[in-house]
């Protein structure tokens, strides 16, 4: 009876491995996530659990060692001896819900809304993204030019 397991990949050969994998004629779920670069419109693709993939296989007449040396792969996962079973309603509803991929099209410049506790509703000016995740914004706080650095989830653009 065929059943989800978990592999683990070699870092950034995931791809490879899924690829690899179908090959062979097993089945494999590589769950990614597309995302834009904060400054500009290039879309990466991004695993969404990276260096693991999902195979759906028979225990009993699969080959493990082709399996396990295809390239790409490291290993399976385990639990002591045991090969870890994923239930499969964790995979369909991994395949049924679209992640939501954060795209940060702001420019030096761009009027923003925050939307965080500390400065609810204040309109600010995008200067500069800080990391993936934070950005740069200019808020006027009595009279004076001020900047803080925001989560990207904590503005959206003015409209």
């Amino acid at each position: 009876m065929k059943q989800w397991y978990l592999v683990y990949c070699k870092p950034k050969q995931e791809a490879r491995a899924c690829e690899n994998l179908l090959q062979q004629g097993i089945d494999v779920f590589y769950p990614v996530y597309t995302r834009r670069k904060t400054s500009g419109a290039k879309q990466l693709i991004q695993p969404l659990f990276p260096r693991y993939l999902f195979v759906y296989i028979d225990l009993y007449s699969a080959h493990f060692c082709a399996i396990k040396y295809t390239r790409g792969i490291s290993d399976f996962v385990r639990f002591g001896e045991h090969i870890q079973q994923v239930p499969e309603e964790v995979v369909n509803q991994l395949r049924t819900q679209q992640p939501s991929a954060e795209h940060y099209d702001f420019k030096a410049g761009d009027k923003v809304v925050l939307s965080n506790n500390c400065y609810q509703n204040i309109e600010a000016i995008f200067q500069q993204a800080d990391g993936e995740t934070r950005s740069v914004l200019l808020i006027e706080l009595l009279n004076t030019s001020v900047e803080i650095i925001a989560k990207n989830t904590e503005f959206e653009m003015q409209s």
